[in-house]
C-alpha cells in the first residue's frame, strides 16, 4: 500500500523543513538552491528535479519534501501522476503557507495538517492622521529593504487596518491600491516604492476630503 502524501500549511517554510528532517532519516528537499527555497517560488523545473528524485529507488522510506509560498500551476499538473501513485517507499511532503497556492486535484489526493498560527495584526508605524509628506520621507528612509514577503503582507495589511482606525473612508479604486501592493510584494517590487504609493494615496485623499469641507 502506498503511503498517502501530506500537504503541511503553515507560517514558517524554514522551521517546518528542520522538524521534518528531525522526524525523518531520509529526506530530500526541492527547490535544492537555497536562494530558490528563499523565495518561495515552486516551478517546473523543481517538479521535474522532485519527480526523478522519487523514481532513485531506496530500501527505505524518502521522504521527497516540496516546499513554496506559491506552487506554479505547471509544475503542480506534472506532479499529479506521482503524487497519486508514488513509487514504492516514497512519500511526499508540500509545505506552504497558503492552501490556495494547492490545486483542488492534488488537495483531494492528501492530508492537509493546518499548523498556521493566527498572528494579530500589527500596529502601523505612522499615525494617519498626523500624516504629510515629510513624515512619509521619514517613513521610507527607516523602512528596511530586506523585509521577507510575509513581512511586507503584514504590513501592508497593518497600514489598510490603519486606515479604519483613522475614519478613512477609501473607495474602490484606493482599495484596490492595497491588492495591487500585494501583488508587487508576489512580483519583488522594492518596498519602498510599495508604502511611497499607497502612503501619497493616502494623503492624497486626506487633503481632497478636507477641501471638501
Amino acid at each position: 500500500m502506498r503511503d498517502i502524501g501530506e500537504i503541511i500549511i503553515v507560517n514558517d517554510l524554514e522551521n517546518e523543513i528542520r522538524n521534518l528532517r528531525a522526524k525523518y532519516n531520509n529526506t530530500r528537499v526541492f527547490p535544492m538552491n537555497e536562494d530558490a527555497l528563499k523565495k518561495g517560488d515552486f516551478k517546473i523545473e523543481h517538479a521535474r528535479e522532485a519527480i526523478d528524485e522519487s523514481y532513485i529507488s531506496s530500501n527505505e522510506i524518502k521522504i521527497i519534501i516540496l516546499v513554496g509560498d506559491k506552487f506554479n500551476i505547471y509544475a503542480q499538473n506534472a506532479l499529479l501522476k506521482v503524487l497519486e501513485e508514488p513509487p514504492k517507499n516514497i512519500k511526499f511532503i508540500l509545505v506552504t503557507k497558503y492552501k490556495s497556492s494547492i490545486l483542488p486535484t492534488i488537495i483531494s489526493r492528501m492530508i492537509i495538517i493546518n499548523k498556521k498560527v493566527k498572528t494579530e495584526i500589527a500596529k502601523f508605524e505612522i499615525d494617519l492622521n498626523k500624516i504629510n509628506l515629510g513624515v512619509i520621507s521619514e517613513f521610507l528612509a527607516n523602512l528596511s529593504s530586506q523585509l521577507k514577503r510575509d513581512e511586507l503582507r503584514s504590513k501592508i495589511t497593518s497600514l489598510l487596518f490603519a486606515t479604519k482606525e483613522a475614519n478613512l473612508k477609501l473607495n474602490r479604486r484606493e482599495l484596490d491600491c492595497f491588492s495591487k501592493a500585494m501583488f508587487e510584494v508576489d512580483s519583488y517590487e522594492q518596498p519602498k516604492y510599495i508604502f511611497l504609493k499607497l502612503l501619497l494615496m493616502i494623503l492624497e485623499h486626506k487633503k481632497r476630503n478636507f477641501n471638501k469641507r
